[in-house]
């Protein structure tokens, strides 16, 4: 931003006067557009200007008015415009048919909830045209629209108190068009700027500081400036957003005569004018002012410091100094630790010593995309902690050795023949076992069909592993009946039945007289024959027999078949 000396016409004195001036020489300076156009932002033209570069914005012919509008530099307190001169060099690109859009204004100026718009004598023509607007109630100004009223002095003067719009219109005719702006100019005479040459690269009139690898920083570039036609009575430099404001603290050096130090609190410094004190003076007291961290580990992060300076005014602005301090970090101390596969998940950042700062990143990535590491997902090995330098500042690295304990595991599920012993054996590498019988032996021998866990302890973990253990037939059931009883109730041989020792699910036993009477019947070969029928003895002779049953052999279904005779005595 360059500033230029203007003499007015309109004063008595011929003292030069300093304003705020947009020549669009570099940039665009933060201008935009709104309305309609086909870009918000007003294009920066390097050529073309009155003289050198311009901003031009292009109408989108959708409807509406598009305006230009002004930057950050003409916002905020600007009451020592007042009875001054708003001015500008424009131009349109077409002129014919052009229209007044329904009295739509030329300038609109906003502040404290009123709006002022003022109408322009000529409009813009093909090439550049100049235009001095007064800055003053009785100079053409009126409120809310081109038809309203003059505002009051207190009126005018209250929207300069606090601007927080200026737009000057840039469309006259309802079909596309485009237009520039020059030589932009507002004849404020207060400049308050942390890098009077933005040498730094922050915009709107703050300051941005180069990475300090100590927790410190002054709060601006070696050429601030203060000015102002009107006494500074003080200025307010504050920390803001700290996270410690304890230990987050400004100080100031060598004061000028007639500034004395308020410090209300350690981020917080108020310079006030206690004589004649002028704005270079605060200026130079400025440049001696400090950020200092204190914290034991002081955050990696760009600090923010607010400065504002009070005139009778008021508060004529405030602006910003980004202070990024990234001191080197502690990444902690390197680290190993094991986990159970399948357990649960972990922070890694846990597992390092010496305390590490928060904010690092974990090299290679986890799932999680942070330091959690989920053993059931994520692949064990070496990770890196990462702290990463800024600029010149140096980061920090610290290790992490993740092993996964993987489970124990069991012989497969197993099958054998009835009859036989089933060995299952601990596997090699427990500490502590216990089967699920309660048996703590090193074997266990199983002669029933279940299912067998066993819990044991490896290095680090609990794991638990089971087995079924399934019992076949493993040849055809050999089912014994005997051929003759004697049921006379002496309690030798007084009943019959089948004997069958292998498991089933269906049986079925009748028992049959030389006619054909079925005599006895059962389903469960652990039912006798008393020799009885219909509760009388059957006569002594031969009876025939016949069963059915269901089984298994091999694991397989079987239907077993068998008949013979049984003789009764008497």
């Amino acid at each position: 931003m360059r500033f230029r000396i203007l003499s007015c016409l309109f004063f008595l004195s011929a003292a030069p006067l300093v304003a705020q001036v947009n020549t669009f020489d570099a940039d665009n300076q933060g201008w935009r557009a709104s309305g309609d156009p086909v870009s918000t932002v007003a294009a920066w033209q390097a050529a073309g200007g009155n003289p050198g570069g311009y901003i031009r914005v292009t109408d989108a012919a959708i409807g509406g008015t598009w305006y230009f509008d002004a930057g950050n530099q003409y916002k905020g307190n600007k009451c020592d415009a007042y009875d001054r001169f708003l001015r500008w060099d424009q131009f349109t690109s077409d002129t014919f048919n052009q229209q007044t859009f329904g009295g739509d204004p030329d300038v609109v100026l906003e502040g404290n909830n009123l709006v002022l718009v003022f109408d322009n004598a000529q409009n813009p023509a093909l090439v550049w045209t100049h235009y001095d607007i007064p800055l003053r109630e009785d100079a053409g100004w009126r409120l809310g629209n081109t038809g309203g009223p003059a505002p009051t002095q207190a009126q005018f003067r209250s929207v300069l108190n606090n601007v927080t719009a200026l737009r000057i219109r840039g469309e006259y005719r309802a079909q596309a068009d485009y237009g520039g702006i020059d030589n932009f100019t507002l004849e404020s005479s207060f400049r308050f700027d942390l890098d009077a040459d933005n040498s730094t690269g922050e915009r709107d009139d703050g300051y941005y500081a180069d990475t300090t690898c100590t927790p410190g920083a002054p709060i601006t570039d070696l050429d601030p400036v203060l000015f102002s036609e009107k006494r500074i009575d003080s200025v307010v430099i504050q920390v803001l957003f700290a996270q410690d404001p304890a230990l987050e603290a400004l100080s100031a050096g060598a004061l000028p005569p007639g500034i004395t130090l308020q410090q209300p609190a350690p981020g917080w410094l108020t310079l006030v004018n206690t004589g004649n004190a002028t704005p270079a003076d605060f200026a130079n007291a400025l440049l001696g002012i400090q950020y200092t961290d204190g914290s034991p580990t002081p955050a990696r992060s760009v600090r923010i410091v607010a400065a504002r300076a009070y005139t009778e005014c008021g508060n004529m602005g405030q602006r910003f100094a980004y202070l990024p301090i990234f001191p080197t970090g502690n990444a902690g101390l390197d680290g190993d630790t094991v986990l159970c596969a399948g357990g649960r998940i972990m922070d890694l950042a846990s597992a390092l010593g010496g305390m590490p700062d928060p904010g690092g990143v974990w090299a290679p990535t986890l799932l999680s995309g942070s330091g959690l590491f989920d053993p059931a997902a994520d692949l064990p090995g070496i990770f890196t902690y990462i702290m990463p330098g800024h600029g010149q500042c140096p980061g920090d690295t610290a290790y992490v050795h993740v092993a996964v304990e993987q489970p124990f595991a069991l012989q497969n599920d197993t099958t054998a023949c009835s009859g036989d012993v089933v060995l299952l054996t601990i596997p090699p590498g427990l500490i502590n076992w216990k089967w699920s019988t309660g048996s703590q032996s090193t074997e266990l021998e199983v002669t029933a069909p279940g299912t067998y866990t066993l819990v044991g302890q490896t290095g680090h973990c609990v794991f638990a592993d089971s087995v079924q253990v399934v019992f076949f037939t493993c040849e055809e059931c050999a089912v014994y009946a005997p051929n003759v009883f004697s049921p006379n109730d002496d309690g030798a041989n007084d009943h019959w039945q089948l004997f069958l020792p292998c498991p089933w699910t269906r049986f079925r036993l009748d028992v049959f007289d030389r006619w054909g009477n079925l005599v006895f019947t059962a389903d469960d070969p652990e039912q006798r024959w008393d020799g009885y029928w219909r509760g009388k003895p059957v006569a002594p002779g031969v009876y025939v027999w016949g069963v059915e049953w269901e089984g298994e052999l091999f694991g397989e279904g079987k239907v077993y078949r068998k008949g013979g005779g049984v003789t009764v005595v008497r």
